[in-house]
């Protein structure tokens, strides 16, 4: 699930820029980074892999959000 717009300023010009990945306690961590291009603003989303047991505490509860996280 792709951003469609920007949390700051809602305009939809947004530019995917190269993920980071992370090993954090056996699990990987992919950190997806965009830009707005309108206000300049950088946003993540987090995707967690291998199973995170407190996902539903720290996301919203729907199918789309489980094992992603966003900044």
């Amino acid at each position: 699930m792709e951003p469609t717009y920007c949390p700051y300023c809602g305009e939809q010009e947004l530019e995917e820029l190269d993920p980071t990945e992370l090993m954090v306690d056996n699990q990987r961590w992919i950190i997806y980074h965009y830009e707005c291009r309108v206000c300049n603003e950088i946003f993540d989303k987090i995707y967690l892999e291998d199973g995170f047991e407190d996902i539903d505490e720290l996301s919203e509860e729907d199918e789309d959000s489980e094992g992603r996280l966003w900044s």
